[in-house]
């Protein structure tokens, strides 16, 4: 605006003879010595408290702007030495020392054998050197990778599946009923294309909807609902590492032990104990012989071998597709008490929907909670950060 006013001005003053206003002519001058200056650049050092007054109007220090001019703040430090160093000074002239001395031979100084002309730089080798860390894994997958070693040591088999899921393997299979709290869309993130599935699979879309509406025959009464065949081929994120064991039902072996780790996605408050995203270990029991004792074995497996903690506890819980179900929660040395995760027996409205008539064990577990104890952090989010080295200080501490 500035410079359409003052070529306005110009062309008024050529017209009318009158001088163009005191503004204009500094505004207009400021532009010819920038445009003449070395870089386009002028030293505030350089100019009249006038052209600074008026440069003020035209000159933003942030972010793109309409105006002619941008201010570049700078500092310059200058060391000197005072008189009472004077012979500090002295001694290191006499010595031959500079400030100029090689500290480091480049590959160009040995092509030019510029490295004969200087003089090299002491070395105390008391000190000790900076830590040089080789290529190396993440702590926190290391830790994954000890997790999957000890579930495989003891017999177990893994299992995977895809981040984006149906509801129906999400939620349904797991006789969570479709009008459940958990399928808001504030507690699932859904993806905007493609919105659903073509299909699913039979005949356990059929068996599980039978479930859902009166319990089909599983000898419960279900949820007494019509099952929306259009809402449980709906795609979302994975939102619990659970849809990995209902997945495995139907196609493993009897007896038979399976587990999985899990990226989960959920909407959450983001503190030192809850992320976004997170994994899960996931594991399945099944046989005939198995029962709740063997399930707490394994949980205090998880929390005491693993995690490494030394307070446990279980809590009664409640979830759709377990019964009993049990919360393990330990005690972190500074967060104080929080869940590591929910287990229980599988209900038959889950496992003879996929054609199981054996108990099934299952438990979700917050691997990432497990590190954070396992590691001495104080927060889960330490686990992502780009600091990894610090991650490994803490670990070694620990």
């Amino acid at each position: 605006k500035d410079n359409v006013l003052a070529m306005n001005a110009e062309k008024k003053a050529e017209y009318t003879g009158t001088p163009l206003p005191e503004r204009f002519a500094v505004a207009k001058s400021l532009i010819k010595k920038a445009s003449e200056a070395e870089n386009c650049q002028l030293d505030a050092a350089n100019l009249t408290k006038s052209e600074i007054e008026i440069m003020g109007g035209l000159t933003k220090k942030r972010g793109i702007s309409e105006t002619p001019f941008k201010t570049i703040e700078r500092e310059t430090v200058i060391y000197k030495l005072t008189e009472a160093f004077k012979g500090v000074a002295d001694a290191l002239k006499n010595s031959g020392i500079t400030g100029n001395e090689i500290g480091e031979i480049t590959p160009s100084m040995l092509a030019s054998g510029e490295w004969k002309k200087g003089t090299f730089r002491g070395y105390n080798i008391s000190i000790p050197p900076a830590r040089i860390i080789p290529g190396r894994t993440n702590p926190y997958v290391q830790f994954l990778e000890s997790v999957k070693d000890k579930l495989c040591s003891l017999g177990f088999q893994e299992f995977d599946g895809p981040l984006v899921e149906t509801e129906f393997w999400n939620g349904d299979a797991l006789f969570m009923p479709q009008f459940h709290a958990a399928r808001d869309i504030h507690d699932v993130y859904r993806l905007k294309y493609p919105t659903h599935a073509k299909s699913i699979e039979e005949p356990y879309l059929s068996n599980v909807a039978a479930v859902h509406r009166n319990g089909g025959n599983t000898g419960s009464r279900g949820w007494n609902y019509n099952f929306d065949n259009e809402f449980t081929r709906r795609l979302i994120m994975r939102s619990q590492g659970t849809v990995l064991s209902a997945h495995q039902l139907h196609k493993a072996e009897i007896p038979g032990k399976y587990f999985g780790i899990a990226r989960c996605f959920r909407y959450d408050k983001v503190d030192a104990t809850h992320l976004s995203d997170f994994y899960q270990t996931e594991g399945i029991v099944l046989g005939e012989e198995v029962n709740l004792k063997t399930l707490l074995g394994f949980l205090e497996m998880f929390a005491v071998e693993i995690a490494g903690a030394t307070d446990v506890k279980y809590v009664p819980g409640y979830f759709p597709f377990t019964e009993p179900s049990i919360e393990v929660h330990i005690k972190h040395p500074k967060l104080g008490w929080f869940e590591l995760g929910g287990s229980g027996i599988f209900r038959p409205e889950v496992t003879k929907a996929m054609g199981v008539d054996v108990p099934v064990l299952a438990w979700g577990i917050g691997i990432d909670r497990m590190a954070l104890m396992a590691l001495g952090l104080n927060d889960l989010r330490e686990l992502f950060c780009e600091d990894i080295e610090k991650v490994r200080l803490r670990k070694a501490k620990f």
